[in-house]
């Protein structure tokens, strides 16, 4: 469960890798355990009137690695006033529901004694684990929801608070892997839409997702092709006729407004040869009982006679010669 108060709730999972001190922490780390299909509750400070569960998510994709401007909304963090890019986990969500009746926290508190009973008996059950419960109990204060980012939702909470039939209401988790053709060996390890992801086996998962798609969609439109993404800064080489074209191929988990391009990337793209743009976003991965990675479904945005001009790049890494001496 996210606990936010931002105005695009449901939009992804987006957090820094490590707290205001540079050290990891739990309540950003749960992030990158979130599998594609997994049901994302939302706990909002305001959207329902009160702090409460607003909705639900499903996640796309892999976390991806990027920077975040971010603050922490505790009383440190605000006090801190410490708003600055960081490095940041993002994990895409797709299809946000509102719920038809909100879980605001006056009926959460209702069900305080339990909540409590539930949180003990997990506590029984797992000795050693550490459970992130959703909520926070104290002598103090009445419950609250936990003073964090992401925690989990135990299916027992689910019950108790009502949400019991939502999973089940949601039909099966992830599409039936359906079998795709052989991947060319030796295919370049690319960065992708708004950050990278970590995962070697699911980045490589998501872009041969890709590939896979425009070589069928330029076998459908009648062109020869071949793969060149091992040797050469594009991906395909097609032919049909006279029209020779060159083509740069790049897949996302994500919704991708942006792409990440090598310099040999933008150079093919200006020269006298065609270059195509073909782009693959909202690719959905799962891992196998064995390891291994899959991916099916993307949609598809296709740019032909393509040019990567100047006013539409942005410089994010140099690399610079350092000078003589030092």
């Amino acid at each position: 469960m996210e606990i936010t108060d931002r105005d695009d709730v449901g939009a992804d999972l987006f957090a820094p890798t490590t707290d205001g001190s540079g050290r990891p922490y739990w309540g950003y780390e749960l992030v990158t355990f979130v599998q594609p299909g997994d049901i994302v509750l939302h706990w909002h400070k305001t959207l329902a009137g009160e702090p409460g569960i607003v909705g639900w998510s499903r996640a796309t994709g892999a976390y991806e690695d990027t920077d975040i401007s971010w603050q922490a909304h505790g009383t440190v963090g605000r006090a801190s006033g410490n708003l600055k890019p960081r490095p940041a986990w993002r994990m895409p969500l797709l299809d946000y529901k509102p719920l038809k009746e909100p879980v605001p926290i006056s009926d959460v508190r209702a069900s305080d004694a339990d909540l409590r009973e539930a949180l003990a008996e997990l506590e029984a059950r797992y000795p050693s684990g550490r459970l992130y419960f959703p909520f926070g109990f104290s002598n103090k204060r009445e419950l609250r929801a936990q003073q964090t980012y992401f925690v989990k939702m135990p299916r027992e909470v689910l019950g108790i608070l009502g949400l019991d039939d939502l999973e089940r209401a949601l039909g099966p988790k992830l599409p039936t892997p359906t079998a795709s053709k052989d991947q060319p060996k030796g295919k370049s390890r690319k960065r992708g839409d708004s950050g990278y992801i970590a995962d070697s086996a699911v980045r490589s998962a998501i872009e041969w997702r890709a590939v896979n798609l425009a070589v069928a969609a330029y076998e459908a439109a009648g062109y020869a092709v071949d793969y060149t993404g091992a040797s050469k800064p594009y991906d395909l080489a097609v032919e049909k006729g006279a029209d020779r074209r060159r083509v740069e191929v790049k897949g996302s988990s994500g919704a991708a407004t942006t792409v990440e391009l090598t310099n040999g990337e933008v150079n093919n793209s200006r020269e006298p040869t065609p270059a195509d743009l073909f782009v693959v976003d909202g690719i959905q991965w799962w891992r196998e009982p064995d390891g291994s990675v899959q991916a099916d479904g993307g949609d598809v945005r296709w740019w032909k006679d393509w040019t990567a001009h100047d006013p539409d790049l942005k410089a994010i890494r140099f690399r610079y010669t350092l000078p003589v001496g030092g």
